[in-house]
């Protein structure tokens, strides 16, 4: 009887044994579950914190883009090649030429006639792809003045001659016939927010009067 029950005794403290294993294998499971989901949530808030960081970041740089100055050395076409380019595209003459933004991106803007037709197109100032182009019946209403660049003073030289006479930021530049004269009209931003016109010869280079 004794043997009986030594063995009964021990097959009770193997079972026990077994049950406290298997209790920290899961407790071990359990653990290792818990720490994944740790680690997966971590990552995924860090990753969205830079994403944020990120998305600053360019609303930022939007911003600061916004308010930078027209720099014409910065473009890679010139615009003798946004003049040539237009001229590829519609045989007329020269009427007006000048830089905007579209878009939010700077465009050379070059207009031509012919004897039936009025052109304008926008061309990107870096690779000269139209962002928008415009063909109509010429208006016989409207005496326009034709002109070639080469004859003018060149517009780097004028936006020099504005900012020497008005303080401020370029922020686009045209040209316009008065009076029979032609001019480059280029507008200025100034620190307190007000926008100058300022009026430059086109073909003496000589500043001409400025309006707010």
């Amino acid at each position: 009887m004794n043997t009986k029950f030594k063995i009964t005794s021990l097959l009770i403290a193997a079972s026990l044994t077994l049950a406290a294993c298997g209790n920290d294998n899961n407790e071990e499971t359990t653990n290792q579950s818990e720490s994944k989901q740790t680690e997966t949530t971590e990552s995924t808030s860090d990753n969205k914190s830079e994403n944020d960081n990120s998305s600053n970041e360019n609303s930022n740089n939007a911003s600061s883009n916004e308010g930078d100055e027209l720099d014409m050395a910065s473009f890679s076409k010139s615009i003798e090649d946004a003049i040539d380019e237009a001229k590829s595209r519609f045989d007329g003459q020269l009427t007006d030429i000048g830089v905007s933004k579209e878009n939010n991106q700077y465009v050379y803007k070059i207009e031509l006639e012919s004897d039936t037709e009025e052109y304008e197109v926008s061309l990107d100032v870096n690779d000269l792809s139209v962002v928008k182009e415009e063909t109509e019946a010429e208006d016989d209403d409207d005496d326009n003045k034709y002109f070639n660049y080469s004859d003018l003073v060149k517009v780097e030289d004028a936006i020099q001659t504005a900012k020497d006479n008005v303080n401020g930021k370029v922020k686009e530049w045209s040209t316009d016939f008065d009076d029979g004269n032609l001019y480059y009209e280029i507008e200025i931003v100034q620190d307190n927010g007000n926008d100058v016109d300022v009026k430059v010869d086109a073909y003496t280079g000589d500043f001409v009067e400025s309006d707010d």
